[in-house]
């Protein structure tokens, strides 16, 4: 038979396993974003390249624009607006024109890889879309 003190302490054991769950925190507002691009256009050729990004301009939050990058084996997207400060929204700019792997925020110095999976040198990682691909189109929209 359970006692009162064994449902005490499975309560609260309980209470701690689902509170100690991480989540990524969302500092940069949610928009609606869906849209397409076609690979085979000049203006996103670069993205059959793999380790390569670039910014889709007028999408995502304050229309800062939105970061594809190639992953070698799959397509990322994030918003290119950084969390860091966003009560002073600033978009961050792609490193060596897209092909270092990396967007740096031109205001507080942050560093994002796109390696591993828009995360920075240091406080809150970007904002990450859902992209799929269908032959040479990519559709890229919130998750």
């Amino acid at each position: 038979m359970v006692t009162n003190l064994e449902k005490i302490l499975l309560a609260t054991l309980v209470f701690f396993i689902f509170s100690c769950v991480d989540e990524a925190p969302r500092i940069v507002p949610d928009v609606y974003v869906q849209f397409s691009i076609n690979m085979e256009l000049p203006e996103y050729i670069s993205l059959k390249n793999a380790g390569n990004a670039l910014i889709v301009p007028n999408q995502g939050y304050n229309r800062h624009g939105v970061i594809i990058y190639n992953s070698f084996d799959d397509f990322l997207a994030f918003d290119a607006t950084c969390p860091q400060h966003i009560e002073n929204p600033t978009a961050v700019v792609l490193d060596d024109e897209g092909a270092a792997g990396t967007a740096t925020c031109p205001e507080c110095k942050v560093i994002y890889s796109f390696f591993e999976y828009g995360q920075p040198s240091k406080g809150y990682p970007l904002k990450r879309y859902v992209v799929t691909k269908s032959g040479s189109f990519l559709y890229v929209a919130n998750q």
